[in-house]
């Protein structure tokens, strides 16, 4: 509403045509010579003549329209005639008035005493002039009838050279002015249509109604209607007052003045209406207005450009932009108070000079908007730390509006940490998500940090610490935050730094609520239904168990294992070992689901769990079952099972059950497969570490994610800073805990089953590092390292499974890194042409565990690997003997290495002193527990926020690329 209103009254008197006035012409009865006489022969091109004025006091009626007759006594003392111009400009504090005048002083109308002076109505040249020729020699009274001067007014006679030449001067200075505030009036106007936003919308009708005022002063509507009720000074005063209102909005928008003051919202539109309603009653004439709104002018644009210089101070962005146009705006206000009341009377430019000012800064502000757009979308922040009640400012635009209502509407609030301040401020969103009530909250730094739950102190001050050295990157740390119940829930804040160098100047970011996640996280939910058979899953097959009770002792449990599944699944492929284990579970349920409950565990191990039955006839029946003959596409495929059972008779805990019958599978195994095995007291020794078990349970492992990828950071030695990770396996195990890889990698080589563990921990570091190089976009990026082993490579699937995890995480090139050992690289012929391949689908190689066996360049320097990794056992021979074989050996392999363009990365790095050392080699980067072990992903993340290193430009030997 207040914007459609100085839009209309704008263009109302912008319209508005002009009507000249008609005075009456009263001649005066006499006229007296006054005692001061002015030579018109004087050679001043411009001769002031008030004191020469004197009242006429004739014989002639008063006049009723307050214009009042002067006389005065001019003479030639030149030989020849003399002609001068007469007018009347405005003399100093004239809009200053209390009562509102009509018009400006103006001559009306000149009558000699002399019917041989010749005088001549000149406005057609100067607006309210005259020319007067006086003969040689002459000396002559002149009344001159002035409206609006009941004091002596100002009355100047100028040679009509000099009154041509100083009019020509000041009409093109003016129109000058006013081309320069409308040109950039339309750039603001263009922009504003162009992005939709509020500032340059706001400039434009600022500058509008600057270009108004402007016009106004130089009596261009002086006769037209728009006059006719407050005078030509109420007029100008009242445009001068939408400028204000307009360059106030435009301030508020951009710097919101709530940053500043919270709640100072109603104040702020009181303040804004209490502009335009002071300036309404200046064009209305209502008395003392516009000598207030003259005031206001002033006092207004002082105070609009010392706040924007106090923001700017304080490391606001577009207050820096803003605040040399409004400090131009501020000084051409001053300017034009002290010609008001009179400081630049002897010059008679002045006022058209002070006003030419603003041009300059009009096209500062056009500039400011133009250059500094983006400052637009900075404030849609500032407004969010603003909305108290959830919606927008009124004056805020669609954008704002928009991005406001978007932040609301994802659950999300605005963190605003000023460092300058040592405050944290917190949108009404934001406090409503910690547990405050939904209105902006204010804290002192250290208050803020109390909160932060103790454990996540540290991380959190790291990473502060370490972001506010980097502008304009984006990052995100998690931390928990004490509500004010006295509860901690998890909360994600995704900021970036800003600021116009380091340090920044104050973190500004969205805090999201993440603690259904993070409890989801720690509680898994079970799934119950294998994906392929539909049959119950072994979380199924535990709660069915321990839900038996009293029926445990008439339980048994039969665990039916295919044998040869692994080749099975090498000839038939995925899709033909998929159809075995479907048709086995079709047999089985077709065959026992009447009496009993079937169960995938995965892979090719199924259970049937019995009420009561036969336990030996139950045996024998599920080896039956697995028999018959399958055909798929066409073929026969035999698929014998192995049987283990066992009884609830006499065991002490229903999970016995269980484990009683894989003991039994176990002992069917060991007899060759084919046959049913029940469990009995001599199983029981059997050693925790058999092969077969272990099978069995990493098969579990992978069917109800026990496994886990830790990351092991790898750092540049140069600057310690973070460039890559290494992705390693761990085994969350139910009973013995975090078991580590080499405890099982090598059994999985052994089974097949490194071919699903490596594909886990390929898919699963992919996804990481693509998060990574998201939350933190550096140059070069971040790479993550996954171990191969030879049966991945010999397993026909492995090329298609690493083509579509580059394609669904869209990593950067080359920063997947895969690693081998160096027995395999080498030796391997078959090897070479794989690793072409997978090369060139856009992953990166590296040799690891370099040096542990019979290194040879002349066959490595043919594979296409990027990156030398040299085995830990290498710097554990040097037992501090840094002159020693090995620490020439290991010069020489870093040397070659980089002769040969590789990077080198030496592991096994645990104290400073070997970093330093290997550094001294000039190797390239290392990893060991010197900078941190293998961590969780989570915490990965927060050593990464706290370690990283902004890279704007690629080095000379880039990160692992």
């Amino acid at each position: 509403m207040l914007k459609r209103l100085l839009i209309v009254l704008a263009w109302l008197f912008a319209a508005a045509l002009p009507a000249v006035a008609q005075a009456a012409t009263p001649s005066p009865a006499s006229l007296e010579k006054s005692a001061q006489t002015v030579d018109f022969a004087d050679r001043k091109p411009v001769l002031d003549l008030v004191d020469a004025l004197k009242p006429y006091r004739g014989p002639a009626p008063a006049e009723t329209d307050g214009s009042v007759w002067y006389v005065l006594t001019i003479s030639n003392s030149a030989t020849v005639p003399t002609t001068r111009i007469l007018l009347a400009p405005e003399p100093p504090a004239a809009p200053l008035r209390v009562l509102p005048v009509s018009s400006r002083p103006r001559i009306r109308q000149i009558v000699a005493s002399d019917p041989g002076i010749a005088i001549v109505d000149a406005s057609a040249f100067v607006r309210h002039s005259f020319e007067i020729t006086i003969p040689p020699s002459a000396s002559v009274a002149l009344a001159l009838h002035i409206q609006n001067a009941a004091r002596p007014p100002v009355v100047l006679a100028w040679t009509e050279a000099a009154l041509s030449s100083q009019h020509r001067r000041l009409s093109i200075f003016i129109a000058a002015v006013v081309g320069l505030i409308a040109a950039a009036m339309l750039i603001t106007g263009g922009l504003a249509v162009m992005t939709g936003h509020a500032a340059p919308r706001w400039a434009a009708l600022a500058l509008f109604a600057l270009v108004l005022a402007r016009l106004s002063g130089t009596g261009l509507f002086d006769t037209s209607v728009v006059t006719s009720v407050g005078g030509p000074y109420g007029l100008t005063a009242m445009l001068a007052g939408f400028a204000l209102a307009a360059g106030f909005c435009l301030i508020d928008t951009v710097v919101p003045f709530s940053m500043t003051w919270p709640g100072s919202e109603r104040y702020v539109h009181w303040t804004l209406y209490g502009i335009i309603a002071l300036s309404l009653a200046s064009y209305l004439g209502v008395p003392a207005a516009t000598l207030v709104t003259e005031a206001l002018l002033l006092f207004g644009t002082s105070a609009g450009a010392a706040y924007l210089v106090h923001r700017g101070r304080e490391g606001d962005r577009p207050a820096r932009v803003l605040a040399p146009a409004a400090t131009i705006f501020a000084l051409v206000a001053l300017a034009t108070a002290v010609a008001t009341v009179g400081g630049f009377a002897d010059n008679f430019a002045a006022p058209a000079t002070v006003a030419g000012f603003s041009a300059a800064g009009a096209l500062l502000l056009a500039l400011a908007i133009v250059a500094g757009e983006g400052l637009v979308t900075v404030s849609h922040w500032r407004l969010a730390l603003a909305n108290l009640n959830h919606h927008a400012p009124a004056h805020a635009s669609p954008q704002t509006a928009s991005a406001l209502a978007a932040i609301g509407a994802s659950h999300q609030g605005v963190f605003d940490l000023d460092f300058q301040k040592n405050v944290v401020n917190l949108s009404a969103e934001a406090a409503a998500l910690i547990g405050f009530k939904a209105a902006p909250r204010r804290f002192k730094r250290a208050a803020w940090l109390a909160r932060i739950h103790p454990e996540d102190r540290d991380v959190y001050v790291q990473a502060i610490g370490e972001f506010s050295q980097r502008i304009d990157l984006a990052f995100r740390i998690e931390f928990r935050v004490e509500s004010e119940a006295g509860h901690y829930p998890w909360f994600e804040l995704r900021a970036t730094m800003l600021g116009e160098a380091p340090p920044a100047a104050r973190c500004l970011g969205l805090l999201a609520d993440i603690s259904a996640r993070k409890d989801a996280d720690a509680i898994p939910v079970p799934v119950l239904r294998d994906p392929l058979t539909g049959l119950g899953n072994r979380v199924a097959l535990e709660q069915a168990i321990a839900g038996l009770g009293e029926r445990l002792p008439r339980a048994s449990l039969a665990l039916l294992d295919v044998d040869r599944f692994k080749a099975i699944h090498a000839s038939l492929g995925d899709a033909g070992a998929d159809a075995i284990l479907v048709e086995i579970a079709r047999r089985l349920t077709a065959g026992f689901g009447a009496r009993a409950q079937v169960f995938r565990l995965g892979g090719d191990a199924f259970a049937v769990l019995f009420g009561d039955a036969d336990i030996m006839a139950a045996g024998a029946e599920l080896i039956a079952a697995a028999k018959p003959v399958h055909m798929v596409e066409g073929r026969e495929v035999f698929a014998p099972a192995s049987v283990g059972l066992a009884s609830g008779q006499g065991i002490a805990a229903p999970a016995d059950l269980l484990k009683n019958a894989e003991q039994a599978l176990a002992e069917a195994k060991r007899h060759g497969g084919g046959v049913a095995k029940i469990h009995s007291g001599e199983l029981a020794a059997a050693a925790p570490d058999d092969s077969v078990v272990l099978e069995t349970e990493l098969r579990r492992a992978l069917d109800e994610d026990q496994l886990d990828v830790f990351y092991q950071p790898i750092v540049r030695l140069s600057d310690r800073s973070v460039v890559g990770f290494e992705a390693l396996l761990r085994w969350h195990h139910p009973e013995k805990g975090l078991v580590v890889p080499s405890d099982f990698i090598a059994h999985s080589e052994e089974t097949g089953l490194i071919v699903p563990l490596g594909r886990f921990a390929l898919e699963r570091a992919a996804k990481a590092l693509a998060d990574w190089q998201r939350f933190f976009p550096l140059d070069p990026p971040l790479f993550v390292s996954v171990n191969l082993s030879r049966g991945q490579l010999r397993d026909r699937a492995f090329e298609g499974v690493l083509r579509a995890t580059l394609s669904r995480e869209r990593i950067a090139p080359g920063t997947l890194k895969l690693e081998l050992t160096e027995s395999v690289a080498a030796t391997a012929e078959d090897v070479r042409p794989i690793l072409q391949r997978l090369h060139e689908l856009g992953v990166g190689i590296a040799i690891d565990d370099f040096g542990t066996g019979m290194s040879n360049f002349s066959q490595l320097k043919e594979l296409p690997f990027d990156t030398l990794k040299i085995d830990r056992s290498f710097l554990a021979r040097l037992n501090g003997q840094e002159d020693s074989q090995e620490a020439v050996v290991l010069r020489s392999i870093v040397t070659l290495a980089h002769d040969l363009g590789r990077d080198v990365v030496v592991e096994g790095v645990e104290n400073d002193h070997d970093a330093l050392w290997v550094k001294g080699l000039g190797c390239d980067y290392a990893q060991g527990f010197c900078f941190s072990q293998a961590l969780p992903a989570s915490e990965a993340l927060n050593y990464l926020a706290m370690h990283f290193d902004e890279r704007t430009a690629v080095p000379e030997r880039s990160a692992l690329s």
